[in-house]
């Protein structure tokens, strides 16, 4: 017979805890008991089979949520599965811990797909593990009921030390096959994303092609879109993880209505495709909506595209979003580059009448302001970004309706201008464009 190693005779707290496995306590206790054991809790397999659906129902939202049967016909009968795969396991004398290296083995098949289910299902990660740990929780308050552990109490400690052990272990194996497959479904979806956008922008995909790869992301082919393009203003230090993070905010500004809402990194921009409705409302909802997020990415050009109707019209409408960047006076005060805005800007500073325009209107009213102390111009210019509302006029400037009438009545005295005569105002609102500030 072999001596013992000189390790074991000099480090006794080692072999102290060698002492405490789980085989010499099967050698401990009676094996009949333990099968015995066994024996009832398969017998109240479905009973406990219905308790562990109830609680489900009761303590974890996201699986209410979903349709009727889904708890019965599926949850409940992995979690029956689960209980006979623990049961066989107290009849083995190896510890479970000894597969942890081996979540692929084929007896976690069943809960490595039932992962993979409730992933697809919406389920989150946390409510599956949640779901692992009250299984733990209410198998051991049913051991803890059964007749041979109030007969023996001392079998207890080796039961619920099994129910622990196989808890972390299968919940380590759900929860890897639940983040491979998320992982996988993001990947390709990205992809995806990829070859649509670069589809619809190059205009180069067949029709076929184009249908088949909106229709994976709820795009109508025969709706209007626009373009808008997030774009760093030093490109030299753009970087694809930092455009990546960008996504976050640009997802949280545009909201459109309508689905079919798609955005993602091309090169060194941020392109998105936005549905929009026709109407006003719709096309204000936009611009407000992308004034906030240029305020929001200070260090990125927002360019805004013209309304395109169907998909073949995306790769005119990014064109568009770049030339309202490229196109329009560039200021401090960040905000959204709309391609109309662009047009007005190219009519007005390519005009053979811009000098003439800016001294008969801007001028003057600079000097009046000049010398007398005045604020026509700034009146000018908020009644103009107010949409030509009185009231929004004079709560951004602080004072009383009756008092922007009256200065703008003054800008038509100096001007020969009325702003309240659509032709007149047509003047002033691009004279205000040759002077932007």
């Amino acid at each position: 017979m072999a001596k013992p190693s000189p390790r074991r005779r000099v480090d006794p707290p080692v072999a102290a805890e060698e002492t405490t496995t789980d085989t010499p306590a099967m050698v401990e206790f009676p094996s009949e008991s333990i099968e015995a054991l066994v024996t009832y809790l398969r017998g109240r397999a479905d009973e406990i089979g219905e308790l562990l659906a109830q609680r489900y129902r009761e303590n974890i939202v996201e699986y209410r949520s979903l349709p009727a049967g889904f708890i019965e016909q599926d949850v409940a009968p992995t979690a029956r599965e689960n209980l006979e795969e623990m049961l066989s396991g107290l009849t083995v004398d190896s510890d479970p811990l000894v597969q942890r290296d081996d979540l692929l083995a084929p007896r976690f098949d069943s809960f490595r797909n039932s992962a993979v289910r409730r992933f697809h299902q919406g389920v989150p990660v946390q409510a599956l593990l949640h779901a692992y740990r009250l299984w733990g929780h209410t198998v051991w308050e049913q051991v803890q009921m059964a007749p041979q552990i109030r007969a023996n109490p001392r079998i207890g400690l080796l039961v619920a030390g099994r129910i622990m052990r196989h808890v972390d272990l299968v919940s380590t194996a759900v929860a890897q096959a639940y983040f491979e497959e998320a992982s996988g479904v993001i990947q390709d979806r990205e992809v995806v994303r990829r070859d649509l956008l670069e589809a619809l922008i190059s205009g180069t995909a067949d029709v076929g092609r184009m249908r088949r790869l909106s229709d994976s992301f709820g795009l109508d082919t025969g709706a209007r879109y626009c373009v808008v393009v997030v774009r760093q203003r030093q490109l030299s230090q753009s970087a694809p993880t930092t455009l990546r993070e960008v996504l976050a905010p640009v997802r949280e500004h545009l909201t459109p209505d309508e689905p079919g809402f798609l955005a993602g990194v091309r090169d060194e921009e941020i392109v998105t495709i936005y549905p929009l409705l026709p109407g006003r409302h719709h096309q204000d909802t936009l611009r407000m909506q992308a004034n906030a997020l240029a305020q929001a990415l200070r260090p990125f050009f927002v360019g805004v595209s013209r309304g395109h109707t169907g998909l073949a019209g995306v790769a005119e409408a990014y064109g568009e979003a770049q030339d309202a960047i490229a196109a329009t006076s560039v200021t401090d005060k960040p905000r959204a580059y709309f391609y109309s805005d662009a047009l007005l800007d190219h009519i007005v500073k390519s005009s053979a009448f811009r000098d003439a325009l800016y001294e008969d209107t801007i001028l003057l009213l600079e000097r009046h302001d000049a010398e007398h102390n005045s604020e026509l111009l700034q009146t000018l210019r908020s009644y103009y970004r107010s949409g030509f509302n009185l009231s929004h006029t004079a709560k951004s400037l602080i004072v009383q309706p009756n008092t922007v009438r009256y200065r703008l009545k003054k800008v038509h005295e100096i001007t020969g201008h009325d702003p309240f005569a659509p032709d007149d105002l047509v003047l002033l609102a691009l004279a205000l464009r040759v002077s932007p500030s």
